[in-house]
């Protein structure tokens, strides 16, 4: 078996593989027992002719096509894992080349994830770094909660049916739950508050690091990449329509647009998240972060605790959930390795 690569446009590559006569004997007995499953000859039952007789009721070229096929399907995934080319999608294939008895020549173009040249990441975090906004709570901020706090605890006067609310005051407090008086509301409620806005601002941080990072990086993205992730998108929408008992067909007809006009309105926010999953992933490679399997399956059993129903877990693909959840630790350990910068 030889095979020679070469690089194409849009993060493809070209796999010229070839076999000689030795690799392909072993898939021939294979290659006529399914051409024979479709026979009908006198004395045997479909498909259960001799191979030696079914040899001379199909053409030559018709068993080594197949013979080829098979051999393939071993020989490419090897090619693939040995040399770590890291394909995308089903690839293209095309016969260039059979001669029976002697040898198959192949043509493969398939996907693979890009190279990117990424800028220096960790210079965009230590400057987003120094312009991060500390986190401060406004007095007016917990009197609006304690206010709303005040409204859900109101009551109607059943002769005149005025509402009653309640004063603000240490019993108020000790009815909400284990506070001493106001004053320790009201600190559970600034905490509480601060929790909040630190999340949100982690959260927009991270996000304007990963936008200056996408700004400024080069490399091509597969379509296919783009396609698959449009779809994904798709999906999540239909499943959040459906938890509200809205079908997709109404829903569109509600924002007044065809499904091909969303896609196209959906176009840059599916690069922009195609590129973010892309630059995580790299940075995890060249800061050769590692998830521990400890880790993967303690983030699998934190995510089928919150199942809002028991019985999906038996729904769920455990290969594709454990990619899920390493993929989201070493997201969160590379965004971790930025905010130390």
């Amino acid at each position: 078996m030889k095979f020679q690569t070469k690089p194409l446009e849009k993060s493809k590559i070209e796999i010229i593989i070839e076999l000689n006569n030795e690799d392909l004997l072993p898939f021939k007995n294979k290659a006529l027992e399914e051409l024979g499953s479709k026979l009908i000859l006198p004395g045997y039952r479909q498909g259960k002719a001799p191979l030696s007789l079914v040899a001379n009721h199909v053409s030559i070229i018709e068993v080594y096509e197949k013979t080829a096929v098979f051999a393939l399907e071993k020989f490419y995934p090897q090619i693939i894992e040995n040399n770590k080319i890291e394909a995308i999608g089903q690839p293209m294939i095309n016969i260039t080349k059979l001669i029976p008895e002697s040898l198959a020549e192949f043509k493969v173009e398939v996907a693979i994830l890009p190279h990117l040249e990424l800028p220096d990441y960790k210079k965009i975090a230590k400057n987003k770094q120094r312009n991060k906004k500390e986190v401060s709570i406004e007095e007016k901020e917990i009197e609006e909660a304690l206010s709303w706090l005040q409204k859900t605890r109101q009551t109607i006067n059943p002769e005149t049916k005025e509402k009653i609310i309640p004063p603000l005051d240490d019993k108020f407090a000790q009815s909400l739950g284990k506070f001493k008086n106001l004053e320790e509301l009201k600190q559970n409620i600034r905490n509480s508050l601060k929790i909040e806005k630190q999340a949100k601002e982690k959260e927009q941080w991270r996000l304007g690091v990963i936008e200056e990072i996408i700004s400024q990086m080069k490399g091509e993205i597969p379509d296919l990449l783009i396609q698959a992730e449009q779809e994904k998108m798709l999906d999540e929408l239909k499943i959040q329509l459906s938890e509200m008992q809205l079908k997709f067909e109404d829903y569109l007809k509600q924002i007044k647009k065809t499904e091909e006009e969303l896609r196209i309105e959906l176009q840059p926010l599916v690069l922009k998240r195609v590129k973010m999953a892309l630059i995580l992933k790299e940075i995890g490679q060249l800061e050769k972060i590692e998830v521990k399997n400890e880790e993967i399956e303690a983030k699998i059993q934190d995510i089928l605790s919150h199942l809002p129903d028991p019985n999906l877990k038996n729904k769920i693909n455990l290969e594709e959930l454990k990619i899920f959840a390493s993929g989201l630790i070493r997201n969160e350990k590379v965004f971790e390795l930025l905010e130390s910068q």
